[in-house]
Parts: C-alpha cells; sequence; structure tokens
C-alpha cells in the first residue's frame, strides 16, 4: 500500500524556510555594515565658537594641500589656543580616513598639512576643542578633482 506523499510537502516548506534564514541574515548583514560608518558630528551652534575653512589649492585636487582653518568666538575675536582635530573621509566605505591635530593658531587661523588620497566626494568633520574644555564641530562636504594641475606637453612625432 502506498503511503501519502507528505515529505516533499514538508522538504518544500523546510527549503523555503532556510532561504527566507538566508535571505534575513543576508539583510541583517547589510544593515550591520551599513551602520559601521560614524554618524556626522554634531555642529555645536550654542557654545559661541565660529569654525570656517578654506582650502589650498581650491578647487581640491588629489595630492598634497593645506586646510585653513578659522576659529573665532560669539564677537568675532580670533581664538588662537585651540586644540583642532581634522578628520577626511570619503562618502563610501573602505578608505582609511585622513587624520590630522594641530594646537595653536595665529589670528585665529590654524594651517593644517593634508592629503587628498583619491578623487571623488569627501566629508571633513573639523572638532575644535578650547583649553577649558569647551568644544565645537563642523562638517564640510567638497569633491576632489583627479587634475593635478600639472601641465600637459603635447607628444611631438618628429
Amino acid at each position: 500500500m502506498a503511503l501519502p506523499c507528505v515529505g516533499s510537502r514538508h522538504l518544500r516548506f523546510v527549503m523555503s524556510s532556510r532561504r527566507l534564514r538566508y535571505v534575513l541574515l543576508f539583510s541583517l548583514l547589510v544593515l550591520a555594515l551599513a551602520s559601521c560608518r560614524t554618524a556626522p558630528p554634531s555642529e555645536n551652534t550654542d557654545t559661541g565658537i565660529n569654525i570656517a575653512l578654506q582650502l589650498d589649492p581650491d578647487p581640491p585636487r588629489i595630492g598634497e594641500a593645506s586646510l585653513l582653518v578659522t576659529i573665532t568666538n560669539a564677537q568675532g575675536e580670533p581664538i588662537n589656543d585651540a586644540r583642532v582635530n581634522v578628520r577626511g573621509d570619503m562618502n563610501h566605505a573602505g578608505m582609511r580616513p585622513v587624520l590630522r591635530e594641530v594646537e595653536n593658531g595665529e589670528d585665529g587661523v590654524y594651517r593644517i598639512p593634508f592629503e587628498w588620497t583619491m578623487g571623488g566626494d569627501w566629508l571633513v568633520d573639523v572638532e575644535v576643542t578650547l583649553p577649558d574644555g569647551t568644544s565645537a564641530r563642523r562638517r564640510f562636504d567638497y569633491t576632489v578633482t583627479t587634475d593635478t594641475g600639472a601641465l600637459h606637453t603635447p607628444l611631438s612625432l618628429g
């Protein structure tokens, strides 16, 4: 006497639930990797610290550069005794950030040697800490070109 084929229906259910588990596991993995990126720094506007950033060269291009961070108080007076931390990072995962720190500016301007290591969209986070522990942060967005600024000499064929 033949038994009903209950096993195949059960096997299909097990296979579909296994597939569902893999999809859920993959989704959780993608979500976890996406959340690895640090949250943008909050901009502390109530601290009375103003942060401005200029680039040299501007517009930015791959290679050596200088970041000119200008720090002033609420009255517009320069702040010279701060510690300035800069983190430059591409807006996509997979690249090591460029980290710099400098102390003591001149007339509120802190010149920071920097290197744009790749072309593309960058996020530059500037954190300023005063000797009394007061701090402020600001994020700047830049697009770095691959143009090195070098003059190209045409190849002569003759």
